[in-house]
């Protein structure tokens, strides 16, 4: 018996294309059962800050 997929691959496609244009490093996805599309992305940005000043 075939089953309707909950999503497609252009679903997730067109949301890592958004985050990316956003300007946000993709980390992970996850993609529930359920069919929820979670993309976790990289807040740290004490690389992209560079070292903190001496004080």
């Amino acid at each position: 018996m075939n089953t309707r997929a909950k999503f497609k691959q252009v679903d997730v496609k067109r949301a890592i294309k958004a985050v990316v244009d956003a300007g946000q490093p993709v980390q992970e996805i996850e993609i529930t059962s359920e069919g929820t599309i979670r993309i976790i992305v990289n807040n740290d940005n004490s690389l992209a800050k560079g070292p903190e000043p001496d004080l």
